[in-house]
């Protein structure tokens, strides 16, 4: 027995699915399935009820996971305290960052961490990718987009942003300066598909029907946006910075117009592991924090009750399986 039947373990309990699990521990369902009957043997427990159509913990199951977890934990740490220890290790840091980071926010936290001497590697990834990434130890600080399950990480105080409404310049909406989120209901929504963030996608949905607007159609889109927008009349909710920098905004044939009373935000924080908070990564969570501020125009403010809301229920049915579809992409190594 190791900490690699612990590891195995939780990932079956926590997704109720061997094939689930194993995908998420990029393995093969058979040698996993042999690993969990050798720790019943070794324990001399069953700790799932196995039958064709589902998988269940039995109550020794129950009793036994969150003591694994505790010890999965515990040899991470453990691990990346004695990695920190390295010469070759100890100043450097992965810092994941969402895809529509700007270039200002880039610049300035990899020139303020090089003037600490401290080597950086950058990850594209959205905030789904993050949260397998941290938790599996491949970064060391992320920016999520709320909502997220908090455990077991330090989160930086909330920083928001107001939405708006992109759509195409010959909109029946487009002369109109101020909307109300009501006036869009005729019209589709486009918006980004939710593996990417499920609990952001989840809480703008929840937003929008709490303001009057239960869009008729919801179009996914990564690059057929602007397409969307001119032959569907669909609107997009986005921030102003993000509508002007990609072409949606500003242009003869995109407007942004803000929403009367701003009644949905995005609101994200720095993240790192609850017991790294120290020394450089400190420094580092510290330095982004600002960074957002001053290049991308992020605010301090605490999130709403429907907000938090939100958060709560993301936590009660958070998923069981890992996010698909997300590889981390290197963007820049300093």
């Amino acid at each position: 027995m190791d900490i690699r039947h612990f590891r195995y373990f939780v990932a079956v309990a926590e997704a109720l699915s061997f094939g689930r699990a194993a995908r998420h521990l990029n393995m093969s369902q058979p040698p996993l399935s042999k690993r969990i009957a050798d720790l019943e043997v070794e324990l001399g427990l069953r700790l799932f009820d196995r039958t064709s159509k589902k998988v269940n913990l039995t109550p020794a199951g129950e009793t036994f996971l969150p003591k694994a977890r505790d010890a999965v934990r515990a040899f991470d740490a453990a691990v990346r305290v004695a990695r920190s220890m390295s010469p070759s290790q100890s100043r450097r840091l992965r810092i994941a960052l969402p895809p529509e980071t700007s270039r200002g926010v880039l610049s300035d936290v990899i020139n303020r961490l090089q003037q600490e001497q401290m080597q950086v590697n950058i990850v594209e990834a959205s905030t789904a990718e993050q949260q397998t990434l941290l938790t599996a130890g491949e970064i060391d600080i992320g920016v999520f987009r709320h909502p997220f399950p908090k455990r077991g990480l330090r989160v930086s105080a909330p920083l928001g942003q107001p939405l708006g409404v992109v759509m195409a310049a010959d909109h029946p909406l487009a002369k109109v300066e101020k909307l109300h989120l009501s006036d869009l209901s005729p019209y589709p929504l486009v918006q980004f598909q939710r593996h990417f963030s499920p609990g952001l996608y989840d809480e703008l949905l929840a937003l929008c029907r709490a303001g009057g607007y239960v869009p008729p159609r919801v179009l996914h889109s990564a690059r057929m946006t602007k397409t969307f927008l001119r032959t569907e009349s669909g609107v997009v909710l986005a921030v102003e910075r993000l509508a002007k920098r990609r072409g949606e905004a500003g242009s003869e044939e995109f407007v942004w117009r803000p929403l009367e009373g701003s009644p949905i935000h995005w609101w994200t924080s720095v993240v790192c592991r609850s017991d790294e908070y120290v020394g450089l990564t400190r420094v580092a969570v510290d330095s982004l924090f600002t960074s957002l501020q001053q290049h991308e125009n992020w605010v301090p403010m605490p999130r709403p009750a429907i907000a938090r809301r939100s958060e709560t229920e993301l936590i009660r049915h958070k998923p069981r399986h890992a996010a698909r579809g997300g590889r981390k992409r290197a963007v820049r190594r300093a």
